[in-house]
């Protein structure tokens, strides 16, 4: 985990494995053990609210890249979609009236980011390592080094990675907006972001 210390709040960042089961039991038992005031996650107005709906997870389809993460990341367990690891955190953020809140860009500021930051270029890039995907040699020494080396061959490309910076500092600035209400915080972040937006935090803070 990662402890930040903002405006007289604690934030505690739990990195978590997209995917796999067993991180959604690992994000609940930390909500129960830590009882916050409120817990962040590394998702979309839009998606939290997917989320809430659980009669349509049975139609989500992956993509062609999704397809290939599961395949690789099916080496450590058992993997699911939607994300264990935000379902368990909103369960139980429910069962204990928890405020949950979502921390990442919504649809609108996304795509305005995505047209601003990625280019033609970092779009052929990104269509040619998805045809040889399966092909591609991957970290597998454990969960944690082979996410991190998904993501850093995923988004290799300037625009991509750009793209990735946004969203740490876009969750960063609103888990500080929730220190104006909440003392007490655990986020919930994927593990490829986790870091990225502890070391924005870190940054404001000394700003401050």
């Amino acid at each position: 985990m990662i402890e930040v210390r903002a405006d007289n709040a604690k934030i505690v960042i739990l990195p978590v494995i997209k995917g796999l089961v067993a991180d959604g039991d690992a994000a609940a038992r930390a909500i129960r053990e830590a009882l916050p005031d409120a817990v962040g996650v590394s998702l979309s107005r839009e998606e939290l609210a997917a989320l809430r709906d659980k009669s349509v997870y049975d139609d989500y389809e992956m993509g062609t890249l999704e397809k290939v993460y599961a395949e690789r990341l099916s080496e450590f367990g058992e993997v699911e979609l939607p994300s264990p690891c935000f379902v368990s955190a909103l369960d139980t953020c429910v069962e204990l009236c928890i405020p949950i809140i979502p921390l990442d860009m919504n649809d609108v500021d996304f795509t305005e980011a995505y047209c601003e930051c990625v280019k033609a270029t970092d779009i052929v890039r990104e269509s040619f390592f998805t045809r040889r995907a399966r092909r591609s040699r991957f970290d597998l020494t454990s969960p944690q080094a082979f996410v991190q080396d998904w993501d850093r061959k995923v988004n290799r490309s300037r625009g991509f990675h750009e793209l990735e910076r946004l969203r740490e500092e876009h969750m960063a600035m609103a888990l500080r907006k929730m220190t104006r209400k909440y003392h007490n915080i655990l986020a919930v972040v994927e593990a490829e972001r986790a870091d990225g937006v502890g070391d924005q935090l870190n940054t404001t803070s000394r700003r401050d």
